[in-house]
């Protein structure tokens, strides 16, 4: 049959907080395993705790398909009526379970952070609690008839429920609300102490505070517990599904948003340093300095030798000349420490082809004085052979270069 009462806004409600949890979820497995590369067991039980959410969605939505959402007396068939319990019974138990699970999967994040003892032991307790509630839960969900099956199928016959679940569903919920409270503002009590960012601690801190929400979802959900015990339980128990759902959702995603911030961190990191060099392009540097660079920005070691000797106001125009002529000399190649060259017939050649010697001597002491102080010019040079004429005497011949 078609989907009709309160079913299809039930399931669309669910399947929408399903999807924006699975964006959540891979956003975290990317973030693990290719920006920081760790992968830890409270990453396997979030995981754990969407597949549930997953079976959790799926089982209501065919539980839908037949009469979840209506009134009991306007399902036609009768088999409907029995699948459409039987499949939101065990919907259901995923949900119990996953509340449980989704909760695990925060205290084990926490316990990666806290350092102290009494810290741990309070999460243990906790994750430990819910955990027997939950399994507590199902047991007496699935076996308060006899037999089973009568559970979701009345026309057994001799068929009879003697325990009333209503006391077990509220002590689950009232602990999954608590944890709910506990793990929002427990973080606030201790990330303070820790040696961390302060922005990280804020948003660790503010992320996990959403659970508050999920609270809120969880307190919602507790009012509607007495709802199971409805003669009408296809259409009275819709928002107990529905609550659910969103309060597993909520606390998967306070805790996966401080998990992946290492991600949108590094693009808003990029989209930041791209915009900053569209817009500033490259700075100009100040005064005549001609030292290489390396890919870095920063100057090569050595380059002091290479810069021209700047004067301010106050300087003689004598200095300032000898300055700027000996600025037009290095931009030439003239005179610097690596053109000492021979003129051989009007033509200059240099008195060995070989490094060291092209170097000289007095390249060999300015090496060992630079370090000495730490200029350290010696490992980072590029060895540069310059071409001079020199035009203070006449050449002999014409036929001689």
């Amino acid at each position: 049959m078609t989907l009709g009462g309160d079913g299809p806004w039930a399931v669309s409600v669910m399947w929408i907080v399903t999807a924006l949890t699975s964006v959540f979820v891979l956003l975290r497995i990317y973030t693990r395993f290719h920006v920081v590369e760790s992968y830890g067991l409270d990453d396997h039980v979030y995981n754990f705790a969407f597949v549930l959410l997953l079976c959790y969605t799926i089982m209501t939505t065919i539980a839908a398909q037949y009469g979840f959402g209506q009134n009991m007396f306007d399902i036609q068939e009768v088999e409907d009526l029995v699948k459409a319990i039987l499949f939101e019974a065990i919907g259901q138990t995923f949900a119990v379970v996953g509340m449980a699970v989704a909760k695990w999967s925060l205290g084990l994040f926490l316990l990666r952070l806290v350092t102290q003892t009494w810290h741990k032991i309070v999460i243990w307790i906790t994750m430990g609690s819910l955990l027997a509630a939950s399994i507590s839960v199902c047991f007496v969900f699935w076996l308060q008839c006899s037999p089973p099956a009568y559970l979701y199928d009345r026309r057994i016959p001799g068929g009879y429920c003697y325990i009333n679940t209503t006391p077990v569903s509220f002590t689950l919920c009232i602990l999954c609300v608590i944890a709910d409270f506990f793990f929002a503002i427990f973080p606030w009590v201790f990330l303070w102490k820790l040696q961390m960012n302060q922005r990280e601690k804020i948003i660790i801190a503010a992320s996990m505070s959403l659970g508050l929400i999920a609270g809120a979802c969880g307190i919602k959900r507790t009012i509607e517990v007495p709802n199971l015990s409805s003669t009408n339980y296809t259409k009275d128990t819709v928002g107990l599904i529905v609550w659910s759902a969103a309060e597993i959702a909520i606390t998967m995603i306070c805790i996966g948003v401080p998990v992946v911030r290492p991600l949108y961190k590094g693009f808003i990191d990029k989209l930041t340093s791209r915009a900053t060099r569209s817009t500033s392009g490259y700075k100009k540097q100040s005064g005549p300095r001609y030292g290489l660079k390396t890919f870095g920005g920063s100057t090569m070691p050595g380059a002091s030798r290479w810069q021209a000797e700047t004067t301010d106001g106050e300087e003689s125009d004598d200095k300032a000349k000898k300055a700027e002529e000996r600025t037009r000399q290095l931009k030439m190649g003239v005179n610097g420490p690596f053109t000492h060259t021979k003129a051989v017939g009007g033509r200059t050649m240099p008195a060995n082809r070989s490094d060291e010697e092209i170097l000289g001597q007095e390249y060999r002491e300015n090496m060992a004085d630079d370090v000495e102080d730490g200029s350290g010019r010696g490992s980072n040079i590029q060895v540069v052979e310059t071409w001079t004429v020199d035009r203070s005497s006449p050449v002999g011949s014409r036929g001689r270069y």
